[in-house]
């Protein structure tokens, strides 16, 4: 009789614990099992995400992604080239392609080094406004054709050369113009004259008031009146 009531009755308490472990087992089981049709609208939810900006940088898929179970391939998300090289259709976002930069249609001219601002060209030739280039100081090519590395004045006309002239500005406001033999010549009007002086493979020197002539264009020179030391 003791032996009787000495009884372990631990088998019973065993198999609650298995009955509770299978019960949970098959609870995990039903939140992954879905059926075709809730899988189908997982896979909608997920395609409508990716095109309202999923595919930015740092995005999460939804939970929705998740819990289908079953990740849309790599090629959902980016392209070939920028697969994981396993492809396990892990969430990897599109970078944005880069802007393409911006093409001003405001004439000027073109400066490699952004240095000391000493007047302006003006002209009146396309503008009855006017339209105005920063004389910087430095080496200014005078070309119908951008030269890349160089520091450029491109003006679209008929009669200026692709190598028509070299302009020198001195950051206290010397300006020397040099003509490279162009086609129509580079001429220089005195301020309150009438007459022109014609470069041809020569140089000269402007001043505030002057105009020079790039072939028919036409632009006025205005010098700011700083020293070397402003």
């Amino acid at each position: 009789m003791d032996n009787e009531k000495n009884l372990n009755f631990d088998p019973p308490a065993q198999k609650e614990t298995e009955f509770s472990n299978e019960s949970s087992s098959r609870a995990r089981n039903r939140t992954v099992m879905l059926t075709p049709e809730i899988t189908g609208q997982v896979r909608a939810r997920i395609a409508q995400e990716l095109e309202q900006g999923y595919t930015t940088p740092g995005a999460k898929p939804s939970a929705a992604f998740e819990a289908a179970g079953s990740p849309l391939p790599a090629s959902t998300y980016a392209p070939a080239g920028q697969r994981s090289a396993s492809d396990t259709g892990d969430f990897k976002p599109v970078a944005p392609a880069a802007a393409a930069p911006v093409q001003s249609s405001k004439p000027g001219i073109t400066w490699q080094k952004e240095t000391k601002i000493v007047g302006f060209l003006i002209s009146f030739d396309s503008n009855p406004n006017g339209d105005v280039y920063e004389l910087r100081s430095g080496r200014v090519m005078i070309t119908s054709q951008a030269a890349p590395g160089s520091n450029c004045l491109v003006v679209k006309d008929d009669s200026v050369s692709p190598m028509h002239a070299i302009m020198r500005v001195s950051s206290s406001g010397e300006i020397q113009v040099l003509d490279q033999l162009s086609e129509f010549g580079t001429k220089i009007q005195r301020f309150g004259s009438t007459e022109e002086e014609q470069l041809s493979g020569d140089k000269g020197a402007v001043e505030h008031g002057d105009i020079i002539k790039f072939g028919n264009r036409k632009f006025h020179v205005c010098i700011i009146a700083v020293g070397e030391e402003a």
